[in-house]
């Protein structure tokens, strides 16, 4: 099911949905929001209209460095190729709108955006059985076949060679880098950061961490620049080569995320 797109007109036709024009892309960089939409129905719809064109589907998140660092990129091939191809942002991994609808006001990103609750979230995981890790793209063909995808940052040769032999094929799993690196926020005072600490330290070894405290000022300026989560602290953020997962809370979790990284 996961290979062929428009197999889902029939549940698609079943909802409510908002056919967009897909001639919305902006200049990278420029500080003009592409359109913003939500729920399946809406992504379906897109898809649909895409029909006889390649599609790039990134999944990100805004506490998802690489994911965002990467967006600038996927708008200048989005404007590059014009009506070619159709890009969209799928963000499934901010639990509530408000997050993205304030992470655009200061970081606009120029191709269509669609957030998906958590429950839609779950449901397009479970459709083209995705990765816990973010980002993740998918190509499809004009014909709605998944013909290449990656986990984690790409350059800008992988997208258009990608783009480029959408035209059928075996799917194309990618995950190049396999260095490893644990963010933990939170003073080190607290009992749970410590925790986080040497679950870290089993994971990663001894350069493969960070303790980052939101209460002083170099430390919160590294937080932003890496775009991990003001709040919700003390948390840990696992991320491998060029794909992060999500903040986890306990070394259980953290120990979770390895595993199924692994």
């Amino acid at each position: 099911m996961k290979n062929h797109l428009w197999v889902f007109l029939v549940l698609v036709m079943m909802v409510p949905v908002f056919v967009v024009s897909l001639s919305h892309h902006t200049q990278a960089g420029s500080s003009v929001n592409g359109a913003l939409l939500s729920g399946i129905g809406s992504l379906d719809s897109i898809l649909i209209s895409a029909q006889g064109r390649p599609v790039l589907i990134n999944f990100w998140a805004t506490w998802c460095g690489p994911c965002v660092r990467e967006l600038p990129l996927l708008e200048g091939l989005a404007m590059d190729l014009g009506e070619d191809a159709v890009f969209i942002a799928v963000d499934l991994g901010d639990p509530e709108l408000s997050t993205l609808e304030l992470f655009r006001e200061h970081n606009p990103v120029g191709i269509t955006v669609v957030w998906l609750s958590p429950e839609d979230a779950r449901f397009v995981v479970d459709r083209w059985e995705l990765a816990d890790a973010l980002p993740m793209t998918l190509i499809f063909n004009g014909l709605g076949e998944e013909t290449a995808r990656a986990i984690g940052a790409r350059s800008s040769e992988w997208f258009t060679a990608s783009i480029d032999g959408a035209s059928g094929g075996e799917v194309e799993v990618v995950q190049e880098e396999t260095e490893i690196h644990i963010y933990i926020v939170g003073p080190e005072s607290d009992p749970a950061v410590t925790a986080l600490v040497i679950e870290a330290l089993s994971i990663a070894g001894d350069g493969g961490y960070d303790v980052l405290d939101p209460t002083v000022t170099e430390d919160s300026l590294a937080m932003a620049e890496a775009y991990l989560p003001e709040s919700g602290w003390p948390y840990a953020q696992l991320c491998v080569g060029g794909a992060c997962y999500r903040p986890v809370s306990t070394p259980e979790e953290l120990r979770s995320a390895f595993e199924s990284m692994r």
